[in-house]
């Protein structure tokens, strides 16, 4: 099995309409590693709409490194759970056991406050959706979507390819991929959603590394957890990753930690169209070898 359709560049609007609403509310991360005219172009739309207070409330003081993790990633999760009208969630159960089991998350992340704060998502996201300023500024962003769509051509046959090969080789049940970029979003921030069997990757800005690394998570994860006890056993600490992805330093800190590790050994490999025959053992050796 492989991917169905030829990989491009997307947007998704309810996501669009986050980081729009973050820009007006202080977030400052869309310059970071940009060119000059790029942020000026987002500067033109600073200060010109008004959101709901409520997105202030995504920045929290958890993740020293980028303080908008994991309330951002979990509001864009949450968007894929919402009626068409967005004024309701339509499948609230099924996104709070998302949140509650997703590995990389810290459980003091999703305490009670949050639960608390995201209930008036639907409505503040609404609110940004029909805005007279969004929409002008949605208009400039479709825009700006063509514009990467011919420059990454060549690189997006290549993930194709390799992606292929991925899902064919490690039984993923993924048939569809879509790269979700956002101008505003920080272009270090990347993030990947399961809906259905489409894979949905959402960073900041493209980049193939990322894209197959977000992938290696989705078929990495269950192999590290039936690995668990082992991983556990000769618990260290991995070459490059800091300590956020440790959490609370407890066995889904150091699980999580420890998936990192692989995932980002394993993106180098398959960059170089150099496969792991079998996950189970790659992770066995790189036990090893630590």
């Amino acid at each position: 099995m492989s991917v169905k359709n030829q990989i491009t560049l997307s947007n998704i609007k309810e996501i669009s309409a986050i980081y729009f609403a973050l820009l007006q509310s202080g977030y400052d991360y869309f310059a970071t590693e940009r060119s000059s005219e790029h942020t000026d172009n987002i500067r033109r739309f600073v200060g010109c709409g008004t959101v709901p207070s409520f997105f202030s409330g995504i920045r929290q003081n958890t993740c020293k490194v980028y303080p908008y993790w994991p309330r951002a990633a979990m509001l864009e999760t949450a968007s894929f759970y919402l009626s068409l009208d967005h004024f309701r969630f339509q499948e609230y159960d099924a996104f709070r056991e998302f949140i509650l089991s997703a590995g990389n998350i810290a459980d003091y992340e999703r305490d009670q406050s949050f639960w608390d704060w995201v209930e008036d998502f639907p409505i503040a996201l609404s609110e940004v959706l029909s805005d007279v300023t969004f929409q002008c500024y949605l208009e400039w962003e479709n825009k700006w979507i063509i514009e990467q769509n011919n420059k990454y051509e060549k690189e997006l046959n290549i993930i194709k390819k390799c992606l292929d090969i991925c899902v064919e080789r490690y039984s993923s049940s993924v048939q569809d991929i879509q790269i979700v970029i956002n101008p505003i979003k920080c272009v270090y921030s990347a993030d990947y959603h399961l809906k259905g069997k489409c894979f949905i990757f959402s960073s900041g800005a493209f980049n193939a590394e990322s894209v197959i690394h977000e992938f290696l998570h989705h078929v990495i994860h269950n192999a590290v957890s039936k690995n668990g006890k082992e991983v556990l056993t000769n618990k260290k600490t991995y070459p490059g990753i800091d300590d956020s992805y440790y959490l609370s330093g407890d066995s889904v800190g150091q699980l999580n930690a420890f998936e990192e590790y692989v995932v980002r050994k394993m993106t180098k490999d398959v960059l170089a169209l150099n496969f792991p025959e079998d996950i189970d053992n790659y992770i066995e050796i790189l036990i090893r070898e630590l």
